[in-house]
């Protein structure tokens, strides 16, 4: 039934919104810096990290699509979705395409607020203005939290075990990218980093839970 791949639809626009606006805010602030805000990181563990990395985000965008078009239990068992003929499954990828809607809207909101100091890598040589307040005044990395909810919403619309890998994948390079990013901001920053870090949590506001 066609009721049932709308979340599978939705997700493959939402990812092909996300990423494609990453590509097109990559382009546009390059030509107001004079460099690409490093898609390409000037540093070596960032640039090994995104031979996994890139693939990942590409199957990501992916998946969505070849789900959407294959019968709901055809195809490899890898990329073929579980439970996918259930009424919590159908419940479960609504949801997940919803809350992944207002995860995306949020991350505009961030992209918006992080201006010319936007990058999608680290510089070690470059010295950004530090952003902390709006969503930053609540969590230190709020794009990477919402990228981790688009990833976890991925998962509730297609439920699959390459959906599954992908996740993983993701997840744990935005674990290791945020704190990498933390070594190098307490490096640019010195004290004012660190007491930002004090006070504001990771990814999740301090107020509801301590790290």
């Amino acid at each position: 039934m066609i009721v049932q791949r709308v979340p599978e639809l939705i997700l493959g626009i939402e990812t092909a919104v996300y990423w494609g606006t990453v590509l097109v805010k990559s382009y546009r602030l390059s030509r107001k810096i004079g460099r690409d805000p490093n898609v390409i990181p000037r540093e070596k563990t960032g640039r090994r990290l995104r031979i996994l990395w890139a693939p990942t985000v590409l199957a990501w965008c992916v998946v969505p699509w070849v789900t959407f078009f294959l019968p709901p239990s055809g195809g490899p068992f890898i990329v073929r979705t579980f439970g996918a003929n259930g009424r919590a499954a159908v419940v479960a990828g609504y949801f997940g395409a919803g809350i992944g809607l207002i995860a995306l809207w949020a991350t505009f909101v961030c992209w918006r607020k992080m201006g010319r100091s936007w990058r999608i890598g680290i510089d070690p040589n470059e010295k950004t203005q530090l952003i902390i307040s709006g969503p930053y005044k609540w969590v230190r990395h709020p794009i990477y939290a919402l990228s981790i909810l688009l990833m976890i919403c991925s998962v509730a619309v297609v439920p699959s075990l390459l959906m599954a890998v992908i996740a993983g994948i993701h997840i744990t390079m935005l674990q290791l990218e945020a704190r990498r990013e933390e070594r190098y901001l307490i490096g640019v920053h010195g004290a004012d980093y660190r007491s930002y870090m004090e006070s504001v949590g990771r990814f999740i506001p301090r107020r509801l839970r301590h790290e």
